[in-house]
């Protein structure tokens, strides 16, 4: 009797083995990225994953570092490298060495791939390798736009623009900006991962009080800040402004003069005159949107010698934004002598350009550093040589648009355009 036990045991383990590769899950959930820091501690995939034919995508992960994946309710997990070779499966709990940096994780009944009820389940991972450098955790944010009880016109996409300063204390690796119509705050949801405050914008309704607040994340903890509320109100226009016609340079201009920027790539400042009735002006340059500014000038680095560039300037407001707006060109001054600061043209460049996440920079140099810096030259990221794996840097938690990656290796320092989508 005994025997047949065994043989029965054995059984149904080689059933429960060959049924264990649940890759076949086509609802992705949630339907974007999940990014997670390099950081300990258990971190949110989803609050509400369902063991019923879903998956997650989780990135952010730096090979040869440990993971766990956990649920809260009893559940069969199936990690994979590519959606289909798998690394570690089992119930409830499975740990695996990284070996890349995104994963494909499948949530099912059971062994046998089957679904589940619909029911919520609390789906998370640790780093159970990664270490904390922080000695506190970041200080809560402070100077929100919109301000605390303001009234605000929603933009021509029906939506505001957040943005907040971390300026004291132990910095944040990330920040969480939490949305509702209570005051709570967060009734509506949250949009976690974002690398610095501001340019985070949210699509909501006219004459509605919104409540926010933003927790600011370190490996050491989390802080979160008061709740603040402002009031949507109707649009006050009553016609799109005109079109801008005195800029700076002016078209067809050749042999403009530059400046040296602050990262060793040239500059030119751009002016147009101010159009009654506007806003905020949108710029496109090279063909690419790189968004609203309320100035009537910008000083745009990343630039070269001896360049022709396309640009406009597109005034708007609430009620709409000006039409049939002209482009304009200029050509940069020619370079009187060539750099020995810059890298030889041959030595490096960067894939893929656009990127949506993961930028890797080709160069058989080491690199020292990287910084990211927007249109409108603000930093948004800064990541030092020793913190950067296979060259590679993430650019997932950015928001779409044209960023200027200044790059230092070996004492040499090289400029590059890079476009995220």
């Amino acid at each position: 009797m005994k025997k047949i036990t065994l043989l029965l045991l054995f059984c149904l383990t080689a059933v429960s083995w060959s049924y264990s590769q649940c890759t076949n899950p086509v609802y992705q959930f949630p339907t974007t990225t999940v990014t997670i820091a390099a950081v300990p501690g258990l971190q949110q995939i989803a609050a509400n994953n369902w063991a019923q034919s879903e998956f997650s995508v989780v990135d952010g992960l730096v090979p040869g570092e440990s993971y766990t994946v956990t649920t809260d309710i009893s559940t069969f997990i199936t990690v994979t490298t590519d959606g289909t070779t798998v690394v570690v499966f089992g119930q409830d709990s499975v740990s695996f060495v990284a070996s890349t940096a995104e994963i494909t994780i499948y949530w099912t009944l059971n062994a046998a791939c089957a679904d589940g009820p619909d029911t919520d389940i609390l789906t998370q991972i640790e780093c159970t390798t990664c270490t904390c450098s922080a000695t506190a955790a970041p200080d809560a944010v402070t100077n929100p736009t919109p301000a605390d009880l303001s009234d605000v016109v929603l933009t021509l996409a029906g939506g505001t623009t957040f943005a907040w300063e971390n300026l004291t204390g132990e910095p944040a690796d990330s920040y969480t900006i939490f949305i509702g119509t209570t005051t709570s705050g967060d009734d509506i949801g949250n949009l976690p991962g974002f690398a610095s405050g501001g340019g985070v914008n949210f699509g909501g309704v006219a004459n509605t009080t919104y409540y926010w607040k933003i927790d600011a994340i370190n490996c050491f903890g989390t802080t979160t800040s008061p709740v603040w509320s402002f009031n949507t109100i109707d649009c006050p226009e009553v016609a799109a402004p005109a079109c801008t016609t005195l800029l700076a340079p002016t078209d067809t201009q050749t042999g403009v003069a530059t400046a040296e920027a602050a990262d060793m790539s040239r500059e030119v400042n751009l002016s147009w005159d101010p159009i009654t009735g506007a806003d905020a002006y949108q710029i496109t340059f090279d063909g690419n949107i790189l968004g609203a500014t309320p100035n009537t000038d910008i000083d745009l680095f990343g630039l070269a010698y001896d360049t022709t560039y396309t640009w406009s300037i597109e005034p708007t407001n609430c009620f709409g934004a000006a039409t049939l707006c002209t482009s304009f060109t200029f050509t940069t001054e020619e370079d009187p002598a060539l750099s020995v600061a810059q890298f030889e043209s041959q030595s490096l460049s960067v894939y893929p350009n656009p990127v949506k996440d993961q930028l890797t920079i080709k160069t058989e140099l080491s690199i020292e550093s990287v910084e990211i810096f927007n249109i409108l030259g603000k930093q948004v990221k800064s990541i030092s040589g020793d913190s950067i794996l296979n060259n590679r840097v993430d650019m997932t938690s950015l928001l779409d648009g044209m960023y200027f990656l200044n790059i230092t290796a070996e004492g040499k320092k090289q400029t590059i355009k890079v476009i995220k989508q």
